[in-house]
């Protein structure tokens, strides 16, 4: 019945709507009904062709509000059969074939569109979003402008050809057409803010805390423009400012977690801990299951040293039901650090259990049974990751090392470090790794030459100048040997291993060159 009846209006409208360019009012009432009769008699086939051709469109216009645009298109070429000099049946056309992925058709669509109507504004914004879809910025940009010869105050084209802008990251000209905005729409609050957000990218800060200071003058409520000040502040190293901003989107939202994750780093960039652990409790309360906000606060505890009270709160976060894998692998690396390798494979083999794609927890769990005295089940793991193809750069280095600590399947160990290495390019650790492989197989040469550039990535490692220092002797440098277990007991003074090294080394000197003191 629906579509009878808007078969009936589109007859009915049909006078009124596709009339093209030039027509006269040939089907009005004239006074008589015999002056009716004989111009309808004399102009038949064109009211027919009109009312066709609107039958067609609005059907065309059904179809697209149920959102099938191939039986809309149908319609609308259908329609161009009867009038092909409609300009808004070319505009729906374009669109349709936009929507359905044909930009090229959608193209001559909209352009046939424009030779129709060179006024039409819509015709041209169509063009610059086909044009966009393609990629061809500059001859969406075009279009953009042409509009606006048309009409210079659109809004529409205006924001579309802003956005053309930021999405190409030319922000100054985003924000000069955005101030362009602002001379039209002073009250808009948004406009205020996205220009806000545009200086920023511009680091331009005092022009973008401007604008946000305005877009909340419009609207005091606007959350997300007083989030974005208190970064600004940040950004700018303002953060008394920074703190005051936030803590007013706290008295307008006092369940706004973002607002309290930032005050909470601030404050620990200050140094003020006390105050970011209390922000993090916050958090906590808000939403007791979240790892977050404990996570936060083991990592204050944890870089402070105050290894008991980290433990705490993520014994304390499994208290409170928050035993996810994350929290069993963070007590893990916390047990490592304490040296409990017992306690470290417990929590690492849970973490394993209850996120098994992750391999970090996998690799820790490796290095827990490593130093723990259980090499054999560390190899298991760590060749089961290398077998998987893990990504894991630590995985592939960790088991070289391993093989080139041994003396065993020294081949292989170069191999799996080049691995660690094409995985992390430059890591200082993986070179020496490779250096001492090559030490192991007796290629003193390649040794130095890798380990020589550990040592500059690492100056201050004590292993790397010990494994510089036993090449060096190996090569009968005996002199630069001397001065590597040096500067290697200079960062590790109480390792016995090097104060041991060191005195043999001496005495060789001694030995070769008695008069040396």
């Amino acid at each position: 019945m629906t579509f009878i009846r808007l078969s009936v209006l589109a007859v009915i409208f049909s006078c009124c709507v596709l009339i093209p360019a030039g027509s006269r009012g040939a089907y009005a009432y004239a006074g008589g009904t015999g002056v009716f009769i004989d111009r309808f008699r004399t102009q038949t086939s064109e009211i027919k062709d009109t009312s066709q051709a609107l039958t067609h469109y609005m059907m065309g216009q059904i179809y697209d509000n149920f959102g099938d645009s191939e039986t809309a298109v149908k319609e609308y070429e259908n329609a161009l059969k009867y009038k092909s000099d409609i300009a808004d049946i070319y505009l729906k056309l374009g669109t349709d074939f936009l929507l359905l992925g044909e930009l090229d058709k959608a193209i001559i669509k909209a352009e046939k569109s424009v030779d129709l109507d060179p006024e039409n504004i819509k015709a041209y914004l169509l063009l610059a979003i086909i044009y966009t879809a393609k990629g061809d910025f500059q001859k969406a940009q075009a279009e953009h402008e042409e509009a606006l010869k048309h009409d210079p105050e659109n809004l529409k084209v205006l924001t579309f050809l802003s956005d053309l802008f930021v999405v190409q990251e030319r922000f100054d000209k985003a924000a000069e057409v955005y101030e362009k905005i602002l001379k039209i729409r002073k009250d808009d609050a948004f406009i205020y803010f996205n220009l806000g957000i545009i200086y920023s990218k511009l680091n331009l800060l005092d022009k973008a805390e401007e604008k946000l200071k305005q877009a909340i003058e419009v609207d005091e409520d606007y959350l997300e423009a007083q989030m974005v000040l208190g970064f600004i502040y940040e950004i700018d190293g303002k953060y008394a400012e920074a703190i005051k901003q936030y803590e007013k989107v706290t008295a307008i939202d006092a369940l706004n977690k973002e607002a309290y994750v930032r005050l909470g780093q601030i404050y620990y960039r200050l140094g003020e801990t006390d105050k970011a652990v209390e922000q993090n409790r916050i958090l906590m309360q808000l939403d007791i299951y979240s790892p977050e906000p404990y996570l936060r606060n083991f990592g204050i505890y944890a870089s402070e040293k105050q290894f008991g009270k980290a433990e705490g709160v993520l014994q304390e976060a499994l208290e409170n039901g928050v035993s996810n894998a994350i929290i069993y692998g963070s007590l893990g690396y916390l047990a490592i650090l304490k040296g409990d390798n017992k306690k470290a494979i417990d929590y690492y083999t849970i973490a394993s259990e209850k996120d098994p794609a992750n391999d970090m927890y996998k690799f820790y769990l490796a290095v827990a049974e490593d130093q723990s005295g259980r090499r054999k089940e560390a190899i298991n793991i760590l060749e089961g990751l290398v077998v998987a193809k893990s990504g894991l750069s630590e995985a592939y280095n960790y088991l070289g090392y391993i093989y080139a600590e041994e003396g065993r399947d020294l081949d292989k160990a170069v191999v799996l470090i080049k691995k660690a290495l094409e995985l992390n390019p430059g890591n200082g650790a993986y070179i020496d790794s490779l250096g001492w492989a090559y030490y192991k197989k007796g290629m003193f040469d390649e040794a130095l030459t890798e380990i020589k550039k550990a040592a500059e990535r690492l100056p201050s490692d004590a292993i790397i100048r010990s494994h510089l220092a036993e090449v060096y002797y190996a090569r009968g440098e005996y002199e630069k040997a001397e001065q590597e277990w040096q500067k290697a007991l200079e960062v590790d003074p109480d390792n016995k291993e090097i104060i041991k090294r060191l005195q043999e080394v001496r005495a060789k000197i001694k030995k070769e060159k008695p008069g040396k003191s």
